[in-house]
């Protein structure tokens, strides 16, 4: 083989175990800063595991979910691991019967969901945002959803708002749903939250979005943390660029990748899954931007 620098085809290989070494991650923008991690890790992951990585963006284009369906059940890829909003009737994943795990998403009782421990991400946000002595908190995210899916991270607004509210702190809700990757429509949004509650001395809400909000309050003469706290969500390595630093939620993303990536080939293999519902723990980092009374 040495003498002749011969190279296996990979390919014919492939044709024969009727198999492609291509695995799809299908997430809603990789140029994200939580889902750009995410993939990086996913990738590095699969490498190991000898298979490559299709990256598949969906926000574009409301029917790359269907292609990358088909090329599943064309066998053109071995497997998915899905990670965005969808568009679709879950019965489509439910039905294919083929390799799928999720992220954060449950699309059928059969189908392997790994997540974070979201609970316990609302319950740590809240608390820090009480311990930092915070009246009036305002949380920003996609908490009315109208994906027809459930999404685990969504159960974070609902504890977030119970335990603030049992410590007699008012939590208003702002709804954004999944924007554009325009920085601008973050600053927008930063911008119109302010206006509509110029008072609130607390903002929860994810990584790209507290940072807009941090750059509009200081902007406006606004002391962080003095007169307004701040508490991330997903504590993505971005915010180590940020002044002050940002108190944050830390989801697990490369185990969360690493997780996902041993079930999918597990299926790909057709070995048994001993877990369908995996969650992983968060952990709270303590930054400049809540000052702990």
């Amino acid at each position: 083989i040495a003498e002749l620098n011969y190279t296996p085809n990979q390919m014919a290989r492939n044709l024969f175990f009727r198999k492609s070494g291509i695995v799809a991650v299908i997430v809603p923008d990789a140029g994200h800063p939580f889902f750009a991690q995410l993939v990086n890790a996913v990738e590095a992951a699969l490498c190991e595991k000898g298979y490559q990585t299709m990256i598949c963006n969906t926000y574009r284009e409301k029917n790359y979910e269907l292609r990358y369906l088909d090329m599943l059940k064309q066998q053109r890829v071995d497997g998915i691991i899905f990670g965005s909003h969808t568009t679709q009737d879950i019965s489509r994943y439910r039905n294919i019967q083929r390799p799928i795990v999720a992220l954060d998403r449950k699309l059928g009782d059969d189908i392997p969901c790994v997540m974070s421990d979201h609970k316990a991400g609302g319950r740590l946000a809240a608390e820090e945002m009480i311990r930092a002595g915070c009246k009036k908190v305002v949380q920003v995210g996609d908490i009315e959803a109208k994906d027809q899916v459930f999404t685990p991270s969504q159960v974070r607004y609902k504890v977030f708002a119970d335990t603030l509210e049992a410590h007699g702190v008012t939590c208003l809700n702002w709804n954004d749903q999944w924007s554009t990757p325009d920085i601008a429509d973050y600053q927008k949004t930063a911008n119109a939250v302010l206006d509509r509650y110029p008072d609130a001395d607390g903002f929860f809400a994810t990584d790209i979005v507290i940072m807009a909000l941090m750059q509009a309050a200081l902007s406006r003469g606004k002391r962080v943390p003095e007169q307004v706290k701040l508490v991330a969500y997903d504590g993505t390595p971005l915010l180590g660029l940020t002044y002050p630093r940002v108190t944050a939620v830390v989801q697990p993303i490369a185990e969360l990748a690493k997780k996902a990536v041993e079930l999918v080939v597990d299926l790909i293999e057709e070995k048994p899954i001993q877990e369908k519902w995996v969650e992983l723990p968060v952990t709270l980092y303590a930054g400049d931007t809540t000052v702990r009374k």
